[in-house]
Formats: structure tokens, C-alpha cells, sequence
């Protein structure tokens, strides 16, 4: 019992030092990124994933350089795929769901 407290203990504490707040966001824009907050789905259909500099996960970022593989739908653009054609993206040994990023930031 012991053992299952700690570790709920441990990992709840986890959470709160990886989660991105609105401080980490601002963050961010002082560094030149310009911030989506939202689905994929919305300001991602006009913008190339070329132009893509992370994701944005309840836990934190995701730079786009430290991503295995980014798997886009099969009826995307195939020259100039979109932001929003995103299904999946693998990171180490975790896949992440395209609908657990808040939002994504790009290049300005």
C-alpha cells in the first residue's frame, strides 16, 4: 500500500513540474515562436508542417526535432502536408495521439 502512495505521490509531482503554464507559454514567445493554443485542426490546415517548431502536451513540449517520426493521414497533401494532417507522433518509445497535443507552435 505503501508503495502505491509513493509512487501516486511521485508522479503526481511529475505532472505538475512537466505541465506547460501560461509562464511556459510566454515563454515561448520570447523566444520567437508564435503560440496556436487548440486542435491541430484549426489554424494547423493552413500552415505546411515545414514551418512547425513543437507541440504542446498537457506534460509540456514537444520539439519537432526530437520526434522519431510525425505520421500524417493517408489523404493529406503529399508535397506540402498541413499541421492538421498530423495523426501521430512517436517520441522515444511513446506514441502520442494527435488529439492529446493542446496546440502547437511554430517559427515566426
Amino acid at each position: 500500500m505503501k508503495i502505491i502512495l509513493l509512487s501516486l505521490v511521485l508522479f503526481s509531482t511529475i505532472q505538475s513540474v512537466f505541465a506547460l503554464d501560461q509562464a511556459g507559454i510566454d515563454q515561448l514567445k520570447k523566444q520567437g515562436f508564435e503560440v496556436r493554443m487548440g486542435e491541430l485542426t484549426g489554424a494547423g490546415s493552413r500552415l505546411s508542417l515545414s514551418h512547425l517548431a513543437g507541440f504542446i502536451h498537457p506534460h509540456g513540449i514537444v520539439m519537432k526535432q526530437d520526434c522519431k517520426s510525425i505520421a500524417v493521414s493517408q489523404s493529406s497533401d503529399k508535397v506540402d502536408p498541413k499541421i492538421s494532417d498530423v495523426t501521430k507522433v512517436v517520441v522515444d518509445q511513446s506514441v502520442i495521439q494527435a488529439s492529446e497535443f493542446e496546440g502547437f507552435f511554430t517559427f515566426q
